[in-house]
This record gives C-alpha cells, sequence and structure tokens, in this order.
C-alpha cells in the first residue's frame, strides 16, 4: 500500500531525480541549516525553519509561478538538512 502511494506522488512529474536545481536544493538547505546552528539555534529550530523555507518555495512555484509543486525537491532539501545535522 504504501509503495503504490509512494509510486502515485512521484510517477508521472516533469521533473527528474538528478535535475540540475535538485543540487540547488540540497546545497541550500545544508548552508542554511548550518548557519542557523552556527548561530546558535536548535538543531529541531533550525530544521523547523529551513524545511519551512523549502516549503514555502514549493507553494510558490505552483501558486505563484504556475508551475508545480515538487515532492523530489523537498526530498533533495531534506537531504541537505539531514546533512547539516550529523
Amino acid at each position: 500500500m504504501k509503495l503504490l502511494l509512494i509510486i502515485t506522488l512521484f510517477a508521472g512529474t516533469k521533473d527528474s531525480w538528478f535535475a540540475r536545481d535538485k543540487v540547488r536544493h540540497f546545497a541550500v538547505s545544508y548552508v542554511i541549516t548550518r548557519s542557523l546552528i552556527h548561530y546558535r539555534q536548535k538543531k529541531e529550530i533550525a530544521f523547523g525553519i529551513t524545511f519551512s523555507l523549502g516549503l514555502i518555495k514549493e507553494i510558490y512555484d505552483k501558486k505563484i509561478k504556475k508551475s508545480f509543486f515538487s515532492y523530489k525537491d523537498l526530498v533533495w532539501d531534506l537531504a541537505g538538512i539531514g546533512l547539516a545535522l550529523i
């Protein structure tokens, strides 16, 4: 059941898992998270702020740019955040 849900979410989208913008999502999320931690934010707060910014960016893409909401971008955001939290 979970596999079917995942396939439904990611099948037929226009973007690749390894598109050029995915590196930017990873890098920006990493840098923002590390910067927040450096300036004495708790890791949980750094995670929340950075993930929220990524989510807002995807909503902006969908609603304002009339593009599409990319779950793959969010996965790359999470990867950058995850590396920064190690």
